[in-house]
């Protein structure tokens, strides 16, 4: 992750440093694997009930942010 939002978590301590939901040990990739395997945001939250909602999703927009950002880097360079 590139940037963190307040709901991200790493701490030498927890997890290895391993970004995690804050306050839970709930490893934010794990949220990454579900979507991947084809399961729903509310099947993740069904089996990580620390994670609320508004924590999760802020994850992902933070996430688009970045991806968004990278790739008007790319563009720009390419224009270049």
């Amino acid at each position: 992750m590139k940037s963190l939002t307040p709901q991200v978590q790493m701490e030498p301590d927890i997890l290895g440093g391993m970004p995690v939901f804050r306050n839970t040990l709930v490893p934010i990739k794990r949220m990454f694997d579900c979507l991947l395997a084809g399961n729903s945001l509310d099947d993740f939250l069904r089996e990580f009930p620390a994670v609320s909602r508004d924590s999760a999703h802020a994850v992902l927009e933070n996430e688009a942010t970045v991806f968004y950002e990278d790739i008007s880097v790319a563009l720009d360079s390419l224009r270049a």
